[in-house]
């Protein structure tokens, strides 16, 4: 009786697990091929390290922010 069970619940979560695998495909098939540059130009910095920042992080809001940057808002902000 309990193998009986057991291999219903194999037999349904196989069919259910290939069903899913299946409309993944699909999916995956009807999508364009993702490329990187899809028309971009890719950034490469200039050598002279003016294109380049280097960044630091707000004590308040944890972001990464240019050194120069003005303030993001906030009332305790420090930049």
């Amino acid at each position: 009786m309990f193998t009986k069970f057991l291999l219903t619940v194999a037999v349904v979560a196989l069919i259910w697990f290939g069903f899913r695998y299946a409309q993944r495909l699909g999916e995956r098939r009807d999508r364009p091929p993702r490329t990187p540059s899809a028309g971009k130009e890719r950034f490469t910095p200039d050598m002279d390290g003016d294109s380049v920042r280097d960044l630091v992080k707000c004590p308040i809001c944890n972001t990464w922010r240019p050194a120069g940057a003005a303030s993001c808002g906030r009332n305790e902000c420090p930049y």
